[in-house]
């Protein structure tokens, strides 16, 4: 019997499978076609338990963080303009309005939103692999895993990281001349102002870059060279005065006792609503509410303190500097690993991008790590933001990091010799053994006292099996 072409095309494919199966495995099959990537065995197995880890995290957040219980994250959602206006108030004003009209669980509502954010940025991160990021390092502590193991799937942060990446989409769009000038700046000043209405984090991770790449792009718009571009900046500026304005109010209205109390009482008349709740019941609002009327400066003592604090021998702050310096290493590796074979692109090149993306970062956050004691969610926001920014603007002509080469002319030659040493070894390759072994053995802990279990506990492997 003669099989028809189409037939023994299917018969060949079914053949080809098998003996693929056989030859590598089904988990490394399957973990290769869902990342479109060649995985070796070793790193399918790796990626099989992040992939555990990823979603026992989601898990243990959700269970954690459900109720209005759980005051620095459920309850940080819940601000709102009951008691006038105040900061991070404008989720918890819709999610308030929300509830009166239509009888929903503000609780779950919170639940709900934050996952979508996540779930946002968890297909975005995926769905740019043709960049070819490692996918162990998009499932590891400097990617979705960070939020998760520092118990911070239910906040406000992904909400600040997805409105970053829209404005880097209209930039984008804005580059590519899809978008005029004037309706993409006025559509990233209201994102952002609605992000700094929701936390003013946004005004630290996002209005630095947001203002640097627009001053490029107004820059060459005017055909001017990059290094003399302080006329694009002076404009960008002035183009964002309106976001720029808002950040600036809502530092100084950062709230009283008197509006913490106001926003406690009105989800207390909507406790028929919501879920049990001593601190509901309360006659005083607690953690994330509670904090509006904290007196401005008082951090700072508590900063100073874990600066001089000892986990043992170990002298904490050099103990975060090492974590944060190795989650960079591994963020930057990522890119165009050497065990992705079908690089077409300047691995060096995008590394060396991403390294002066994450240098204006962390320059960026910085204030956060005085202000607040939240490393660990700090360090997320810094890999995480500078996943975003990287990989929206990897394949454009801002890659180009020759083209700011004149810096190192104000630079005297012995720093930027040093410089040049540490950025080399920084975008080095990484041996796939050793890639794995970062992966497996970095872990970002969830509160400010680092020590070896709360290392041990962050791990992907620890925290799978609860530490």
């Amino acid at each position: 019997m003669i099989l028809p072409v189409s037939a023994k095309a299917k018969i060949k494919k079914l053949i080809e499978a098998s003996i693929d199966l056989k030859k590598h495995g089904w988990l490394q099959l399957f973990m290769s076609h869902f990342w479109g990537v060649s995985l070796s065995s070793a790193d399918s197995i790796v990626m099989l338990m992040l992939s555990a880890t990823f979603l026992r995290g989601i898990l243990r957040n959700i269970s954690e963080n459900n109720s209005y219980n759980d005051s620095w994250t459920v309850g940080e959602w819940l601000i709102n303009y009951s008691g006038g206006f105040v900061r991070r108030g404008l989720p918890g004003s819709g999610i308030y309005h929300l509830t009166i009209l239509t009888g929903i669980n503000p609780e779950n509502l919170v639940l709900a939103i934050s996952l979508l954010f996540f779930a946002i940025l968890a297909v975005f991160l995926c769905c740019r692999r043709e960049l070819l990021l490692h996918p162990l390092v998009i499932l590891s502590s400097v990617g979705l895993l960070g939020p998760l193991t520092t118990g911070n799937l239910i906040r406000k942060d992904f909400t600040v990281l997805i409105l970053l990446l829209a404005c880097l989409l209209i930039l984008r769009a804005w580059w590519s001349r899809r978008w005029s000038t004037i309706p993409a700046l006025i559509m990233i000043n209201t994102i952002s102002i609605m992000g700094i209405l929701s936390q003013e984090i946004y005004g630290f991770v996002a209005l630095p870059i947001l203002i640097l790449i627009a001053s490029y792009l107004i820059a060459q718009d005017r055909n001017c060279h990059v290094f003399i571009f302080w006329k694009g900046l002076i404009r960008a500026f002035l183009f964002l005065l309106p976001t720029l304005a808002i950040f600036s109010l809502v530092l100084h209205v950062h709230g009283n006792s008197e509006i913490a109390h106001a926003i406690h009482s009105s989800w207390v008349a909507l406790a028929d609503l919501m879920g049990p709740s001593d601190k509901l019941i309360s006659g005083s609002p607690d953690g994330a509410i509670k904090a509006l009327a904290r007196v401005p400066g008082t951090q700072f003592a508590k900063t100073y303190t874990i600066f001089k604090s000892f986990a043992g021998p170990i002298w904490v702050p050099l103990a975060w500097l090492i974590t944060a310096m190795a989650g960079l290493r591994l963020l930057l590796a990522g890119f165009g690993h050497s065990a992705m074979a079908n690089i077409n692109f300047d691995r060096f090149q995008l590394r060396r991008f991403a390294l002066m993306v994450a240098s204006i970062q962390i320059i960026a956050i910085a204030p956060l790590f005085i202000l607040g004691t939240d490393y660990g969610r700090w360090l997320s926001f810094w890999y995480l933001s500078t996943l975003l920014i990287v990989l929206v603007w990897a394949q454009t002509d801002l890659i180009n990091v020759n083209q700011y080469s004149s810096i190192h002319l104000l630079m005297p030659t012995s720093i930027d010799s040093y410089f040049i040493k540490m950025q080399n070894w920084l975008c080095s390759d990484m041996h796939p053994n050793t890639l794995r072994w970062l992966v497996i053995l970095l872990g970002i802990p969830e509160h400010a006292s680092w020590s070896l279990m709360d290392w041990l506990a962050a791990t992907p492997l620890g925290y799978l099996i609860h530490l």
